[in-house]
C-alpha cells in the first residue's frame, strides 16, 4: 500500500510539474519531491504529531499512574517503554505515533483521565501500544503524509492557474496549460480526500 501511493503520489507531482515548466526535469524533482517528504514522514513523524496536537511530555511525579501502567503493559508485552504525553483537551481521546517500537510515544487527553477510572485508562493503553507493536503508526502516518501533500499540490496548482490565466489568456494558438493545469488542479481536490478515506478504511478498520 505504501509503495502504491508512493508511485501515486510521483506521479501527480510528474504531471503537475511537467505542465508547470514544460519540460521532462520535472521528473526529477518530483522524485525529490516525494523521497523527501516520505523520509521525512518516516524519519519525523513522532515529532510532526505531537507538535500538531499541542501535547507536552508526561511528568513522572504528577502522572504516575499514567507511567505505571504503560510500564507495566510493556513488561507483559515485551515491547519498550514509549515516550508519554499529554494533551490539554476535554475530548478523551489517545493517539500512538513513530516509526518503530523502539522510536514510539503515546499521548493522551487530559479529558480521558478525567473520564475514565484505571481500568479503562489501561485498556485504552493496551489498545495504542498493539498499533506500537504491529507498526500500524508507521503505515498510517506515511499515508497521512502523502495525502497532505497532494492536498497541497492541488492547492499550489489552483493559486498558478489564478495569478497566470489572466498572461496566458490569448497569448497561445495551442492548448492552454492554465486550463489543464485547472483540470489537474480540481481532479486533485476531488481524488486526495477520497484516497485519504480509502487508506483510513484499509488501514484503520482492519487494523483496529
Amino acid at each position: 500500500m505504501i509503495v502504491g501511493f508512493f508511485l501515486f503520489t510521483f506521479m501527480v507531482l510528474a504531471i503537475v510539474g511537467y505542465f508547470l515548466t514544460g519540460g521532462i526535469g520535472a521528473v526529477g524533482i518530483a522524485v525529490l519531491i516525494t523521497v523527501a517528504t516520505t523520509w521525512g514522514a518516516y524519519w519525523k513523524s513522532d515529532t510532526i504529531a505531537l507538535r500538531m496536537s499541542r501535547a507536552v511530555e508526561a511528568d513522572a511525579t504528577e502522572y504516575a499512574r499514567y507511567h505505571n501502567l504503560v510500564e507495566g503493559l510493556c513488561i507483559a508485552s515485551g515491547l519498550p517503554k514509549p515516550r508519554l504525553y499529554i494533551i490539554e483537551d476535554e475530548s478523551p481521546n489517545a493517539f500512538a505515533t513513530g516509526r518503530n517500537p523502539k522510536h514510539s510515544a503515546i499521548a493522551v487527553t487530559t479529558g480521558l483521565f478525567e473520564k475514565m477510572d484505571r481500568l479503562e485508562l489501561e485498556g485504552v493503553l493496551a489498545h495504542e501500544l498493539s498499533h506500537i507493536k504491529n507498526y500500524d503508526i508507521l503505515v498510517n502516518t506515511l499515508a497521512v503524509t502523502m495525502v497532505g501533500l497532494l492536498a497541497l499540490v492541488a492547492d499550489l496548482t489552483f493559486r498558478f492557474m489564478w495569478m497566470s490565466g489572466h498572461r496566458r489568456r490569448g497569448s497561445s494558438n495551442g492548448p492552454d496549460p492554465t486550463a489543464i493545469l485547472a483540470i489537474v488542479g480540481l481532479v486533485l481536490l476531488i481524488v486526495a480526500p477520497i484516497i485519504a478515506k480509502v487508506m483510513q478504511y484499509a488501514i484503520g478498520r482492519q487494523r483496529e
